[in-house]
C-alpha cells in the first residue's frame, strides 16, 4: 500500500507541475517514479530468481540423497 500512496502522491506532483506548465519538471518527475520502481522490479526479480536457484539445489540434494 505504501508504494500506491507514493505513487499517488508523486502522480499529484506531476498534475500540478503540468498545470503549472512545467513540463520539463513533469517529466522528470515521472522519469524518476519510473525508474524507482524499475529498480525495485529488477531487485525483486533477481531476489527470486536467488531464491528458485537456492530451491533447485536443496531439491536435488534431496533426489541425490534419495537415490534418485
Amino acid at each position: 500500500m505504501i508504494t500506491e500512496i507514493a505513487m499517488v502522491d508523486t502522480l499529484n506532483l506531476a498534475i500540478d507541475q503540468l498545470d503549472k506548465g512545467l513540463t520539463i519538471d513533469c517529466k522528470k518527475t515521472l522519469v524518476d517514479q519510473r525508474d524507482k520502481l524499475q529498480n525495485e522490479i529488477d531487485s525483486f526479480d533477481k531476489w527470486a530468481e536467488t531464491q528458485s536457484d537456492i530451491d533447485t539445489s536443496i531439491q536435488l540434494e534431496i533426489d541425490s540423497e534419495a537415490g534418485k
